[in-house]
């Protein structure tokens, strides 16, 4: 029996400046094989903006059991968001995050791998100098690759785990820039046995002033995923997929407005085998 759990969460509230674009996208993905048992694997993957306020959450689980089997589930996010700032203004928010990890395998057998991987992140840029007859397709592109972007940024912050129960490379970390501010923090972990485990919460504050009128952008990303495998998978396994049961919720999109409030969600469960 393997188990593995990747949680991730990002609020952005209290934004000192109401958004004057946004949008996201959201994305869930899963792979399962089971020969003799079952593999189960769910994501929920959930992104919600207004004018002032940013919040994404998302699990992703795997589970199998008997000797061969695979499961994957995988979710990431990017949200940008754009913003116009008068001259002298300080541009400030606050913001939450936590992540939450663990693997499991049968201590009694030693066969099989889990992991867990889980990324929250916030950055912000000045993008002063994009002509604003061109600014909506940056913003595009940046939405599309939020890795384009050849830019330093202003103010930054990341949290960041990885577990895998079959090797020693599991860590909890955080990075952050001068102007981010951390009032509360709290971590526990264990990366030893069958069962390892991590646990990590941040609170804490942006303040940043400009000088002169500015036009800036906010790029938040969550990414993670869940994966058990019984033996190591060869590639033709992580690709395959049975037909199991499957739920998909709702989703919707919102494009360049800040008119109200939008929700983006995607629940999805697959068990194959028995």
């Amino acid at each position: 029996m393997t188990f593995a759990l990747s949680y991730g969460d990002l609020f952005l509230t209290n934004l000192g400046e109401s958004f004057s674009t946004i949008d996201s996208d959201n994305q869930a993905d899963t792979s399962a094989f089971a020969d003799g048992g079952t593999a189960t694997v769910y994501n929920n993957a959930v992104v919600e903006t207004d004018d002032t306020e940013v919040l994404t959450f998302a699990t992703s689980s795997a589970f199998g059991e008997t000797k061969n089997h695979f499961g994957f589930a995988q979710t990431h996010a990017t949200i940008v968001g754009n913003f116009f700032i008068d001259a002298g203004k300080i541009f400030s928010f606050n913001f939450t995050s936590a992540l939450d990890l663990e693997t499991s395998i049968d201590a009694s057998q030693q066969v099989g791998n889990a992991s867990a991987i889980r990324e929250v992140s916030f950055s912000l840029y000045d993008t002063s100098d994009i002509p604003k007859e061109t600014l909506s397709d940056f913003l595009a592109n940046l939405l599309s690759d939020p890795d384009s972007i050849q830019k330093s940024p202003l103010v930054f912050f990341s949290l960041s785990a990885d577990l895998n129960s079959s090797g020693n490379d599991n860590f909890v970390t955080s990075e952050k820039s001068e102007n981010v501010t951390i009032s509360t923090e709290f971590n526990d972990s264990h990366f030893e046995g069958s069962q390892k485990f991590a646990s990590t919460f941040v609170r804490g504050s942006v303040k940043r002033s400009f000088n002169n009128q500015a036009n800036v952008t906010l790029v938040a990303l969550r990414r993670g995923q869940a994966r058990v495998a019984a033996p190591e998978p060869s590639p033709s396994l992580t690709l395959r997929s049975m037909p199991g049961s499957l739920g998909v919720a709702t989703q919707g999109r919102r494009q360049g407005t800040t008119s109200g409030r939008c929700c983006d969600r995607k629940v999805m469960k697959v068990t194959v085998g028995k």
